[in-house]
């Protein structure tokens, strides 16, 4: 059984209930909400005083945003939500009738309705099965042939947490000069991405998953060749070289990834996703990433001595389940969705997806939380048969 995590603590969440849907929305840790409460009490009291630490605080963000994603502080620009991040790449591309981007089936919505937007444009939309993207290089290579623009895909699926192999297709694309988007909102926090090692060109995500950071507040990370090629979307004051000079009128917009940040940023949330962001870099990325397949690992192991049926890659090979990710979907005894109002009377939070139950903890949990999920799964079982 795992031990406990000297994090713990700081989720204070986590002696009321099990929470086991940070592939949804995940608690703040107090270092989150001590952030918020200095930057409201300094909003109240000194702001005249404080604003050009706040703005100095931002960068530091900044910096440690692209740590995170494997990127430097230029390749950085902060965001609402993924889905605005990767409609500043959909927007903000120059594209021709018969272009193609690539996609995956059964993605999470943000990641498809931007390309589809762009069929107005002439743009042919393609979808690769999840299988293929999982492991048929063939398949994938077969899929960039022809005026193929983009790969749009996930690090981590939001339903099963397969996890694709993304510097292997990322290869594959640089032979074709197409670019690699990837929706990073089910990985960072999680598991190791990097914008540079792995080759990709856009990482975006909202905060409020793995991060533990409250929603609405992002970053994306862009790589140098996407960034020549990126018109931003929106314009504003802050998008130019000298966004401190007012007039005469200079525009000669940003050459970094704070072009794409048009007017003042939500500074509030920029203070909060970085006490969230320090916090998974305290921790280290490879041992969240180690203590989730240790967590997943037990979560499968009881799930397969019950009989159920994992979901996804997981249910496929159990020689690679341990190395996933922090999600595990599976199919109860019973209807999901009354399984899952059973768990949450019982104090478990979890999701349905693609007709299981989607579990998803995290590093600050240990063996204890499976123990007592199990045995209010099996309750939960008990009760709508």
């Amino acid at each position: 059984m795992l031990s406990e995590s000297p994090h713990r603590s700081l989720f204070p969440s986590a002696s009321r209930r099990i929470h086991l849907d940070h592939a949804g929305v995940a608690p703040i840790s107090q270092r989150v909400v001590e952030a918020i409460e200095r930057f409201a009490h300094e909003s109240a009291e000194t702001l005249a005083d404080r604003y050009p630490y706040w703005n100095a605080r931002a960068e530091v963000v900044r910096a440690a945003c692209a740590r995170l994603a494997g990127a430097s502080s230029r390749q950085v620009a902060f965001v609402k939500n993924t889905s605005e991040a990767l409609s500043f790449v959909a927007g903000g591309l120059d594209w021709r009738a018969g272009d193609i981007v690539v996609t995956v089936d059964q993605e999470f919505p943000s990641n498809v309705y931007p390309w589809r937007a762009l069929d107005r444009l002439g743009v042919e939309t393609r979808a690769l099965s999840p299988e293929a993207i999982a492991r048929d290089p063939e398949a994938v290579r077969a899929a960039l042939a022809g005026r193929v623009r983009a790969l749009a895909l996930s690090a981590v699926a939001y339903a099963t947490g397969d996890r694709p192999p993304l510097a292997d297709i990322a290869a594959l694309c640089r032979e074709q000069d197409v670019l690699v988007v990837v929706d990073a909102i089910q990985a960072l926090g999680a598991v190791d991405v990097s914008l540079s090692r792995d080759g990709l060109d856009c990482v975006a995500a909202d905060g409020h998953k793995w991060i533990c950071a409250p929603e609405g507040t992002g970053f994306m990370a862009v790589s140098d060749r996407l960034l020549d090629r990126l018109r931003p979307i929106e314009l504003g004051w802050k998008s130019v070289l000298q966004p401190d000079r007012y007039y005469p009128y200079e525009f000669h917009v940003r050459h970094d990834a704070a072009k794409l940040e048009a007017g003042s940023l939500n500074l509030l949330g920029v203070h909060a996703l970085g006490a969230a962001v320090d916090l998974a870099l305290e921790v280290g990325v490879a041992k969240i990433e180690d203590r989730l397949a240790n967590l997943t690992g037990e979560l499968e192991e009881g799930l397969r001595s019950r009989g159920r049926e994992l979901l996804g890659e997981r249910g496929r090979d159990a020689r690679i389940g341990r190395s996933v990710s922090g999600i595990v979907c599976f199919r109860p005894q019973g209807t999901p969705e009354r399984v899952r109002q059973e768990l949450w009377a019982r104090g478990v939070v979890c999701k349905v997806r693609l007709g299981g139950l989607r579990v998803a903890p995290h590093h600050y949990q240990d063996g204890r939380d499976v123990e007592a999920f199990f045995e209010r799964l099996d309750e939960a079982e008990d009760a709508v048969r």
